[in-house]
């Protein structure tokens, strides 16, 4: 039977055709999501509104300081590292982003200076919390674990920005820091640790792989090398 996501069977493929396939074993799943351009107009019997996507992106997704916003800056970053930004984002699933191979990456974000007005810097801590009920939204199953667990097979910490500047551009990729460890070592340092400040995440970092933050270029090396471990 023809896959109706018409998807390849190579790597960048192969997370496409995975959705596609649990979607059609589903009962009352919705449709294979497919990026959108911005192209697309709302419209009413037919007619167009005279709007179209875009405005709409532009709209609700111009505060690129907000956590909101910055938190899925940060993943489209590690998306795009990572080879599979052609993917549309999944919400609420028990990990951020799957590579090509099926390795499952969190992705976290902070920054020292969000949209509404500071005195100083936020103090950075990232979330690391372990759980206990998993959702996936590709089949609508959820588990439940009696102890609280970590599922993902590494963490990406993403920080923006720098204390002494108050105004930072997200898309600036020299502006941010990627903190990258295997999910294993976390369990093992961290435990059930809820989360972590920046410097004892550094600390943990190069304790355990020798180096600290990484910039962008060095990001998709770096990643690998920790899923590997």
């Amino acid at each position: 039977m023809q896959n109706p996501a018409g998807c390849q069977n190579d790597s960048r493929g192969q997370r496409d055709c995975r959705i596609a396939d649990l979607l059609m074993q589903t009962p009352n799943s919705r449709p294979p999501l497919n990026i959108k351009s911005g192209s697309e107009s709302f419209g009413s019997q037919g007619n167009s509104a005279g709007f179209k996507l875009s405005d709409y992106w532009r709209w609700s997704g111009s505060d690129l300081l907000s956590n909101t916003q910055r938190g899925v800056i940060a993943e489209f970053l590690v998306a795009n590292a990572m080879g599979v930004a052609d993917s549309p984002r999944l919400e609420w699933g028990w990990f951020d982003l799957e590579t090509t191979e099926g390795k499952k990456i969190e992705v976290k974000s902070a920054a020292y200076y969000q949209s509404w007005p500071q005195d100083k810097p936020s103090v950075i801590r990232f979330n690391l919390a372990p759980r206990i009920w998993f959702w996936d939204p590709v089949t609508n199953e959820s588990e439940n674990f009696e102890l609280a667990t970590r599922r993902s097979d590494a963490y990406v910490f993403c920080l923006l920005g720098d204390p002494s500047d108050s105004n930072p551009d997200p898309l600036d990729l020299d502006q941010w820091s990627f903190y990258v460890i295997n999910t294993g070592i976390i369990n093992r340092k961290v435990k059930l640790q809820k989360t972590i400040g920046l410097n004892s995440l550094k600390k943990l970092i190069k304790m355990e792989t020798g180096r600290c933050e990484v910039k962008y270029p060095e990001l998709p090396e770096t990643i690998i090398e920790q899923l590997s471990l």
